[in-house]
């Protein structure tokens, strides 16, 4: 979704400014001092940080300015599939929200105890791998089910993966110091019909 504009912070405060009329769109106010802004499409992800050390997501409607919801969660490796938003959360455990409403659907523990797969979202499905297995997420419930990728794209060879929706890099800031750190395959994709 292109846009004029630009989304900026100011502590507590998020501003939609239109560059091309000049002008502000909306301002909303938080608890908390704004520390971190993701957008994916018309979904504003905006992690705060108390001065106790608990972070907050809410998620902020782009085009209106209204907030939707807000959780005590941060969120790492975000994916969106047809209105359910999957993250992995602070326990590395694969946490499934529904997108609007933020009332969680599932939380489950990886498949894989002794490596580190990577995720993958194709045809709505959301899957991990690594060179020697894949699992596909059930949706609706949390599970994980071995399963194979087709035949042209063999796991042993994967190395980095990006689609039109994915961005390989996230920023995770370090709420001591005011300076972000970069780490790869962290990924934020989006998939599915308009929610």
């Amino acid at each position: 979704m292109k846009s004029n504009s630009i989304l900026f912070s100011e502590k507590d405060v998020l501003f939609k400014y239109n560059t091309k009329n000049d002008n502000y769109e909306w301002d909303l106010e938080f608890e908390y001092n704004v520390y971190g802004i993701v957008r994916i499409d018309n979904y504003v992800f905006v992690t705060t940080y108390s001065n106790w050390g608990k972070m907050f997501t809410s998620l902020v409607d782009f085009t209106t300015g209204e907030k939707i919801w807000t959780k005590e969660i941060y969120l790492y490796s975000i994916h969106i599939i047809d209105g359910l938003l999957i993250y992995v959360n602070k326990k590395k455990r694969y946490c499934g929200l529904e997108l609007l409403t933020g009332n969680e659907i599932f939380s489950t523990k990886s498949p894989f105890r002794w490596s580190t797969p990577k995720a993958i979202v194709f045809e709505s499905n959301f899957y991990l791998h690594t060179k020697k297995e894949t699992q596909r997420l059930n949706l609706k419930s949390g599970g994980f089910v071995k399963t194979k990728f087709p035949p042209k794209i063999q796991t042993r060879d994967l190395g980095i993966v990006l689609d039109q929706f994915q961005i390989n890099i996230n920023n995770i800031p370090a709420p001591s110091d005011n300076s972000a750190s970069y780490t790869g395959d962290a990924g934020v994709t989006y998939v599915g019909a308009e929610v």
